[in-house]
């Protein structure tokens, strides 16, 4: 009798765990279907027919992002975020020219008349950490000044948008004709913070980082001094930045901006080209990475129509 009540009890238990496993299971799997809704939710945001939708998709995103961020930061993390100290105030205004595919083409000859009347996204305000990268944040201010014979931000175009990694990349050194950067040069945009080690300790953990993009100004044949800067679209960190590129401030407004910036389309190869470009990198081509580069390109030019200094 012993025997099959410890038995009965077993058999209790193991029905019990079993039971407790499904529920387990039922848990993930609702979880994933929810994710699976939120994709699809997100996918709707690059609806051309219902632009209404897309505003509000966006503006919930981005407040999906913001939470998440909190969620995922370290200690160590919310403790230099709270004590990141800002100095100084930017704004960029932010918009797109339709059919700018082919800059050369599409782009105005007056330096930098992209369009005449570009589709506003919003403004994007910048609070800048001229404490931990004091020269980085010299050289932004100055482009964002509008002093006369000086280069400027405004009317040049975010030239890259990593949906993958998460950012937006502005500030490519060039032809403002095409919608770039004048050069820096001479001892006024000298940049002493690529030498000093504690430039490099700020951190790509939250949505709305903003550094200097040192690696990308590399990849694109950009050395020494370089404005190209970029900022995380969130929700998630991006550990690949960190100690590759200079963290010299943070968005305070307009995340919703950023999110529409990273919600463009880019250019997409067909899947031939993805395998000739998966043979060519097994075999060492280098012209691999080069036209793999072009997949983060936007479609049209996303502008930066207007910049400024604001108080701090």
């Amino acid at each position: 009798m012993a025997s099959r009540g410890v038995a009965a009890a077993t058999a209790r238990g193991a029905g019990s765990a079993r039971a407790v496993g499904r529920d387990a299971r039922a848990t993930r799997g609702t979880a994933r279907a929810a994710a699976r809704r939120a994709r699809l939710d997100d996918g709707k945001t690059n609806d051309d027919d219902d632009d209404d939708d897309d505003d509000a998709m966006t503006g919930r995103r981005a407040t999906l992002v913001g939470a998440c961020a909190a969620a995922v930061m370290t200690p160590r993390a919310r403790a230099m975020d709270a004590t990141a100290n800002v100095t100084a105030r930017v704004y960029l205004d932010v918009g797109a020219c339709e059919g700018a595919a082919n800059a050369a083409r599409a782009l105005g000859d007056d330096g930098g008349a992209l369009c005449a009347t570009p589709e506003p996204f919003g403004r994007i305000v910048v609070g800048l950490y001229g404490d931990a990268a004091p020269d980085t944040v010299r050289n932004f201010l100055a482009l964002c000044s509008n002093a006369a014979s000086t280069p400027t931000l405004a009317g040049t175009v975010f030239h890259k948008i990593d949906k993958g990694n998460g950012y937006v990349v502005g500030g490519k050194s060039g032809s403002p004709r095409l919608g770039q950067v004048s050069a820096l040069s001479g001892e006024r945009f000298s940049n002493g913070d690529v030498t000093r080690a504690s430039a490099f300790e700020g951190r790509h953990f939250r949505p709305g980082t903003v550094s200097l993009a040192l690696e990308s100004a590399a990849k694109d044949g950009e050395y020494g001094t370089t404005a190209q800067f970029l900022i995380t679209t969130g929700p998630a960190p991006v550990p690949s930045l960190d100690n590759k590129n200079i963290v010299f401030g943070r968005v305070e407004q307009g995340l919703d901006v950023v999110q529409r910036l990273s919600n463009e389309k880019t250019f997409k190869p067909s899947e031939t080209a993805r395998a000739y470009n998966a043979l060519a990198n097994l075999v060492g081509d280098s012209r691999a990475g080069k036209a793999k580069a072009a997949w983060i390109k936007p479609t049209r030019a996303l502008v930066i129509t207007g910049c400024g200094v604001l108080d701090a």
